[in-house]
């Protein structure tokens, strides 16, 4: 393989010139300024142009259509009021039956058992009578013995009166007591002195036989007992605790500001204000009876400082209906409403549309007008006022800051929202995807 040698440069040899770049020429140079100029400057005058050529807007001045509100035009009516109170159930006659005497019971009521219903009359206990009998009997021949002295001591009055008829003494021969003794008058009282007891011992064991059963003294419900047979009784001896059936009682706090329109009977009327009773029971369940105001309490609560009423619950059992249904039971905490009279020439208004002071907000001519009304009646959810015109509107929508003359516009209620049918509101799934 042939190979040359490479030629080395002669470092003294001279070397040729580089050729320099090219430069642009002025033309270039010019139009390369002017036509970003030019652009800008198109640019501007184009922005000009379209400022220039703008639309102008029209000043229009705000109409002032007023603060909407809902308004509720009012007429006068009449209105029935009443007073709602809350009291507990208590018995209108309770007693605790005790024997007149002792001795061993023999015989029991069967209704003599907690909640067993007696009538009036009905014997709960009777005890042994023999003792009481034979005290009788033995009274009974005290007064056959007193008789009979008695008539022997009338016979010889009659014969001491033949003696001194015969003796021919005078009356004016002898003094007033020697002449009664002779006459054996102070025998003959004696004798029907003794006459007398004895009647009145008998008198007194007849009742003390007749005691020996122990007898219900009205309609009665037996609340407890505590006797059976065979058990030694006496006085002090409680057989059992009964409670009158025909009414109830209910004791209630109304305000004093209320009393004025119930009749009490012995204070502001013959006959007390009607009432209804009821208690909740639960489920839908409501137990009503009618009663009556029946007086007024010497002392106000000292919880509330409310004056209190006593209110009479007749027939609370129901025993006189021909469906008793449930009974309000002694102890049961129930709702009374009271009869409080009549209103004429009343407005009812929203509670929330009676602002501080008894001040109500009105609709007048497009503006707000503030009226002071004079307050009745408070209901539950609504009042019932006087001082306002027939046709009044009443505003019902809040106002922040309620100033006179505040112009208003009249909006309508907005509609309830329609409810959805039942069947689309939660579609039942096919039986395949809820067991899935």
């Amino acid at each position: 393989m042939n190979t040359e040698p490479h030629a080395i440069p002669d470092p003294a040899a001279p070397t040729a010139p580089a050729e320099e770049p090219a430069r642009p020429s002025v033309v270039k140079r010019i139009f390369a300024v002017l036509i970003p100029a030019g652009i800008c400057m198109l640019g501007v005058a184009f922005a000009g142009l379209m400022v220039a050529t703008r639309p102008q807007a029209e000043r229009t001045e705000e109409e002032n259509l007023g603060l909407p509100v809902r308004t509720r035009a009012l007429q006068p009516m009449e209105a029935d009021v009443h007073v709602d109170a809350q009291g507990e159930v208590v018995a209108a006659r309770r007693v605790v039956m005790q024997p007149e005497l002792s001795g061993r019971v023999i015989a029991m009521n069967e209704e003599l058992v907690p909640g067993g219903r007696l009538a009036e009359g009905d014997t709960l206990i009777r005890i042994d009578p023999r003792d009481y009998r034979a005290a009788l009997e033995q009274q009974q021949a005290q007064l056959e013995n007193s008789r009979v002295q008695l008539t022997q001591e009338e016979s010889r009055r009659v014969i001491a009166e033949r003696e001194w008829a015969l003796l021919g003494r005078g009356a004016s021969g002898a003094s007033e007591d020697g002449r009664a003794l002779a006459l054996r008058q102070p025998q003959v009282r004696s004798a029907e002195a003794s006459v007398r007891a004895a009647r009145s011992a008998i008198t007194q064991a007849r009742t003390n036989l007749s005691r020996t059963t122990l007898d219900a003294p009205f309609d009665a419900l037996v609340q407890a007992e505590s006797v059976d047979i065979g058990q030694l009784v006496g006085p002090t001896s409680q057989v059992a605790t009964l409670v009158g059936t025909e009414h109830f009682w209910v004791q209630v706090s109304i305000p004093l500001s209320s009393l004025a329109r119930i009749r009490v009977p012995g204070f502001n009327g013959d006959a007390g204000s009607s009432a209804l009773v009821y208690q909740d029971v639960g489920e839908g369940q409501r137990i009503e009876r009618s009663g009556r105001v029946l007086r007024l309490l010497g002392d106000l609560d000292p919880v509330g400082r409310m004056a209190r009423v006593l209110v009479e619950i007749d027939d609370p059992l129901g025993l006189q209906r021909e469906e008793p249904g449930l009974p309000i039971l002694i102890g049961a905490f129930v709702h009374v409403r009271i009869e409080a009279g009549h209103l004429d020439g009343v407005f009812e208004i929203p509670r929330e549309a009676l602002h501080a002071g008894d001040v109500v907000h009105l609709f007048g001519d497009g503006h707000l007008a503030l009226s002071e009304v004079d307050v009745v009646w408070r209901r539950e959810d609504t009042v019932l006022v006087r001082g306002l015109e027939a046709g009044a509107e009443l505003v019902l929508s809040p106002i922040a800051v309620p100033v006179e003359g505040t112009l208003l516009r009249r909006v309508d209620e907005p509609p309830a929202a329609p409810s959805r049918p039942p069947e689309a509101e939660s579609p039942e799934p096919p039986s395949a995807e809820r067991e899935g």
